[in-house]
């Protein structure tokens, strides 16, 4: 709506005031608005990135494995016992821990059972759509892909993904021990799995886990719902890091495959979830800061090169990441990237139907924006956030002053530090009148006795400058019938302290009791006193 000019002019002065702040106001709104911004770097996931296959010699191996224990625990008397007409799958839990982050947040689903058994190429999936795969050989995708994402072959390599019992039942088979970086569909075919038989004659499939990993637990062992079974890998015929979670009606040779996911084309499936997840789950599964663009691999290299940093020196590059999760065009991300104090550094808008060639949804999703911090951009704790779908999420970063920056007000980092790995022993710093810094060390002889060491130093501190200060040990002192005359002060050595920021440090102690490096960390900081 807009006002002829002439009818501003016919207000009163006060009013037409008001009015003309009200436009400056929505001026100002309006040009602050983030505007869109592509992506300088991306990674799709493409459903043949993460496929895998059970070939028929595998399948024989892994039935007649089971079958063979349970004949044996049947023969010690040792099966549980199978309770017919009892629904145990009703109500499964999420096979990937732990919660919060890997697993259950930084995941993404490439496929779920082929329910048309005519092949190739030919699928559907429990919605009738064709969120599925088979093969020219014959085999339909028999159970659900679950991929850490992003960086599957990273989180792989931390262990960082545990493989979750869905449901309770009896552990029947397991193997470990073989390769587990397969990156082609020429891999060996030899996995690492575990198969768990439920009391109604069920059967659980946990494929493709990390060598070393698997459970412990003996053949026999009852396995509660939520159980650690062993940890994501990519043994198999595998083309990613993933689960492929099946579920059979029984252990027979050919047993039909269960979808537990329930839809158009599934509507009375004889499993299902506690919480069934929906089709497409669209959510932003994790916010990243990097030194760089991060690398994919692409097989057969099977190493991600991410480039994380959460600690940067105002001036440096920075590259922010944004991983998604069933991620579909039309969904609105707004990013900010915020100074200490909450202000907004930048802002930008993203959805992905705004780059050419992007189908209507992905599995997974990763985009990052390349930016370099200011010279002198303001140092402490910084937020990169983003709100998509209803939802805020929000990563921090550290930025530090540039090396030989002056400190503005030593007097803020007045205060405790100390080194966690050794927390018996740190510094106390003070900054007196001027530029004088008084230094405290608490210790410890190698006999256990008590190490007192006081120095002090005078210049005006810089970041990412070393400090060298003489060092004198003070004997004598005691708690009850103190007597100074007693106390006596005596060379001890050299420290030399480095402060990067207003939260680290880095104290080089060299002396009588020898020689020794901590890396501080502030264990608290004085009202009213900031050295941001």
């Amino acid at each position: 709506m807009s006002l002829p000019s002439s009818a501003i002019r016919s207000l009163d002065g006060p009013t037409r005031g008001s009015l003309m702040a009200v436009v400056c106001s929505l001026l100002i709104s309006v040009t602050s608005i983030a505007e869109a911004r592509r992506p300088d770097g991306r990674r799709l996931l493409q459903a043949e990135h993460s496929h895998d296959q059970v070939s028929p010699a595998l399948e024989a191996r892994m039935q007649q494995g089971a079958e063979h224990n349970i004949a044996m625990l049947q023969a010690r008397n040792e099966l549980l016992p199978l309770q017919s007409g009892t629904k145990q799958l009703n109500g499964l839990v999420w096979p990937l821990g732990p919660v919060p982050g890997a697993g259950v947040d930084w995941h993404a689903i490439s496929g779920f059972v082929d329910l048309d058994p005519a092949f190739p190429n030919q699928v559907r999936d429990y919605t009738c759509s064709n969120r599925s795969y088979d093969t020219a050989a014959g085999y339909n995708h028999r159970g659900v892909d679950i991929i850490p994402w992003p960086f599957a072959w990273d989180l792989m390599d931390a262990s960082a993904v545990d493989v979750l019992a869905a449901a309770p039942g009896q552990l029947i088979e397991k193997v470990d021990g073989a390769p587990d970086r397969s990156c082609s569909w020429d891999g060996p075919d030899i996995m690492n799995y575990v198969i768990v038989l439920h009391a109604d004659g069920t059967i659980a499939r946990y494929l493709h886990m990390k060598a070393g990993t698997v459970t412990t637990r003996p053949i026999g062992a009852p396995i509660a719902a939520g159980e650690y079974l062993g940890k994501v890998g990519s043994s198999g015929i595998s083309k990613l890091p993933h689960l492929h979670f099946e579920l059979r009606r029984s252990n027979a040779v050919n047993a039909g495959t269960i979808e537990a996911f329930s839809g158009a084309c599934n509507t009375a499936p004889p499993a299902n979830w506690a919480s069934q997840r929906p089709y497409r789950d669209s959510a932003l599964n994790r916010l990243s800061t990097h030194s760089a663009e991060p690398e994919f691999p692409t097989c057969p290299d099977t190493i991600d090169r991410p480039h994380f940093k959460n600690r940067f020196v105002a001036g440096d590059p920075i590259t922010f990441g944004a991983a998604y999760r069933d991620q579909g065009r039309g969904q609105l991300t707004t990013f900010r990237v915020l100074r200490p104090d909450a202000s907004v550094f930048s802002s930008w808008t993203f959805d992905v139907a705004e780059e050419p060639g992007t189908a209507e949804y992905y599995s997974g999703t990763f985009w990052n924006w390349n930016q370099t911090l200011p010279p002198d951009a303001p140092v402490g704790t910084w937020t990169f956030e983003a709100t998509y779908l209803g939802t805020v999420s929000r990563h921090s970063f550290t930025v530090s002053a540039a090396a030989n920056t002056v400190i503005a007000d030593p007097r803020g980092l007045i205060g405790a530090w100390f080194e966690p790995a050794t927390s018996g022993q740190g510094f106390d710093l003070h900054w007196l009148d001027g530029d004088v810094l008084l230094v405290f060390f608490y210790g410890h002889h190698d006999d256990g006795s008590n190490l007192f060491l006081i120095g002090t130093h005078n210049g005006a501190p810089r970041y990412g400058v070393a400090i060298d200060m003489a060092m004198t040990e003070t004997r004598g002192g005691r708690f009850n019938a103190l007597d100074p005359a007693a106390i006596r002060r005596q060379p001890w050595g050299t420290l030399r302290l480095t402060v990067n920021n207003c939260a680290s440090a880095r104290a080089e102690l060299t002396g009588a009791d020898g020689n020794s490096v901590l890396s501080l960390q502030r264990l608290g900081r004085t009202p009213g006193l900031d050295c941001d």
